[in-house]
């Protein structure tokens, strides 16, 4: 499967102030996007950029006052506003149902969201806007930026597809229907036409889009995500008895009792470490119950999570929905810990299994099939752990924050018009970034034409 970076040695983006504007910044998180948010905005302050975050303030934080404050993170300019909505994206599993109908009929067009971002950027004046997940903003911060600079908008989940941004509704992942076309219909209108240039860590997000007929006139991109590889890996040393790592949401979705299923099935020793918090917990600690091999520990700090990066065998992903690229791999791989993944959605993307030509760095199984997955664990436990060990931590250098941030800015540039042939569509045809003599989006609204 090609990947779709731009030419390295594409133009540098010659701007100097890049705004994200994203939901949830840190410390206010629910998943891996705004964390990627945050890493990629500091690591552009590391190489000397100018960067503002636009983003969403809990009503609880006593600092919102009037509705919008501003504070200083590790050099990022991060501006937090509290959207006019029955609550904010980070108060969202606290809600009962009735408000959710509620909150996503006014999250369709927000227009107060849509003054606040124009007001915003007016101040700000960047050179070039990076949206990210939306949910809580509504389309209208696009048609707000759209008049202050070029935007590249990286995909993270399905929201342009499906009122359900992870498309996972009553325990079951769903697919494209017709049932979301007028919906589908909305978003391509009040989305697609301000964008310079759309990016996603995996292949199978931008093929998603394209088959419900997004982004045709939109140039569209692969850029893996990039992770800092750890110094204090050791690649090749192999607990004993092999630790197998769990690392995210205690969910359904997530299918850790599929992993807890294949676990009973072991005819081997092993510990089972399942870090993270949420709703499945309690009933997931049920179906535990007895076997000392499996300990759940809650939402952990940063440095501990590395601790349990680096001394377990296995990283598991199980899941039962289409993942986009997630975090918890690049994570993996960079201390040296090979993984263990579902085949929904790009997670086969970033595992090299033992049937491909290159070093092996886990193993990809059937959704649903915990069978495959107990013989999955004792296979990268017990066939070669330590060079799979060595294996992954080698293809972590092809994932670096260095080499996610050099095609960022390649892109970025291409964005803005400084080049055109850095990166290739996601169709394989010519860049599409001048089409017809004029530029795709930027100053072009949905009525207008070129």
């Amino acid at each position: 499967m090609s990947e779709r970076h731009p030419d390295a040695s594409a133009a540098a983006f010659d701007g100097h102030h890049v705004c994200m504007i994203t939901n949830l910044y840190p410390p206010e998180t629910i998943g891996g996007a705004e964390i990627h948010v945050r890493t990629i905005a500091e690591g552009l302050v590391d190489r000397n950029y100018e960067v503002s975050v636009i983003t969403t303030a809990s009503r609880t934080d006593a600092r919102t006052g009037d509705g919008r404050f501003r504070e200083e993170q590790n050099g990022v300019t991060v501006h937090r506003f509290a959207p006019w909505n029955l609550y904010t994206p980070y108060e969202y599993r606290d809600q009962p149902r009735w408000k959710k109908p509620v909150m996503h009929l006014i999250d369709l067009w927000n227009p107060q969201v849509g003054r606040t971002v124009d007001e915003l950027l007016t101040e700000l004046d960047p050179d070039l806007v990076h949206t990210h997940d939306f949910g809580g903003l509504s389309p209208a911060i696009f048609r707000a930026a759209a008049t202050h600079a070029p935007i590249v908008h990286t995909l993270h989940d399905y929201r342009l597809l499906h009122v359900d941004p992870g498309m996972f509704v009553g325990g079951k992942q769903r697919e494209l229907s017709g049932l979301m076309w007028p919906f589908r219909a909305y978003n391509r209108r009040t989305v697609e036409p301000y964008l310079d240039r759309v990016l996603a860590p995996s292949e199978f997000m931008i093929d998603e889009h394209e088959s419900a007929g997004f982004f045709t006139d939109v140039p569209t991109a692969v850029l893996r995500l990039g992770v800092e590889i750890d110094d204090r890996a050791t690649p090749g040393a192999v607990a004993e008895p092999p630790r197998l790592l769990y690392v995210g949401q205690v969910a359904h979705h997530k299918g850790v009792d599929l992993l807890l299923e294949a676990v009973k099935s072991l005819e081997m020793d092993v510990r089972v470490d399942i870090v993270g918090r949420g709703e499945a917990r309690e009933e997931l600690e049920a179906q535990a119950a007895g076997d000392e091999q499996v300990r759940f520990h809650g939402f952990v700090s940063e440095a501990t999570l590395d601790e349990f990066y680096r001394e377990a065998t296995a990283t598991i992903v199980p899941s039962r929905w289409k993942e986009n690229s997630p975090m918890v791999i690049y994570e993996s791989l960079s201390r040296a810990t090979p993984v263990v993944g579902s085949d929904m959605g790009g997670i086969p993307e970033l595992i090299e299994t033992p049937e491909a030509d290159a070093p092996t760095t886990g193993r990809v199984v059937p959704n649903e099939d915990p069978t495959a997955l107990a013989a999955a664990l004792e296979s990268v436990c017990s066939t070669a752990p330590s060079a799979e060990s060595r294996a992954a931590y080698q293809r972590a250098t092809d994932y670096t924050l260095e080499t996610h941030l050099d095609g960022l800015l390649a892109h970025y540039a291409a964005a803005a018009g400084e080049t055109a042939g850095g990166a290739e569509s996601s169709s394989g045809s010519e860049n599409r970034t001048e089409q017809n003599g004029c530029r795709p989006t930027r100053h072009r609204l949905p009525s207008d034409a070129c």
